[in-house]
């Protein structure tokens, strides 16, 4: 009897450990699709200064949608050529600080610049535009082929 007894409790001991062990496979199984959907990512947005269109093509409702979206870790401004302000003057500079400044503003912890930034030579006579595009948006500002940090 204690011989019966003791073979069934080792039988069911098994059985329950072979079921745990099927219940985690499957729960391993479903949970690297889980993720993939609900992985954080950044946004990239380009913009060209000097076409007609100019900053305008990263618009304020393209920022609001992306930083509404949960998934969306950083939104970077991507100046493509970096060297499209290299000939702007302060004033046409200021512009653009006055265009990307409230695209920043939506959420200073999640919209940046990023990547390498000429400015024209005369620009670190006014430094209120250095520190908004090195410090503020974090591009490597570069003048004349020397970066500024």
């Amino acid at each position: 009897m204690k011989k019966t007894l003791f073979i069934t409790a080792i039988a069911l001991l098994t059985l329950s450990m072979v079921s745990c062990h099927k219940e985690e496979e499957n729960n391993n199984n479903s949970t690297p699709q889980d993720t993939t959907q609900t992985q954080k990512h950044n946004v990239e947005l380009e913009y060209n200064g000097s076409t007609t269109e100019g900053l305008i093509n990263i618009s304020m409702d393209t920022i609001y949608k992306y930083n509404a979206d949960k998934y969306v870790d950083t939104i970077f401004m991507i100046p493509v050529p970096n060297d499209q302000f290299a000939t702007f003057n302060a004033q046409k500079m200021k512009n653009v600080v006055n265009t990307l400044r409230p695209r920043h503003e939506i959420n200073p912890n999640k919209v940046f610049g990023k990547g390498d930034l000429q400015l024209s030579s005369v620009i670190p006579e006014h430094p209120e535009i250095v520190r908004f595009f090195a410090d503020t948006l974090g591009y490597n500002v570069i003048f004349n082929g020397t970066k500024s940090r």
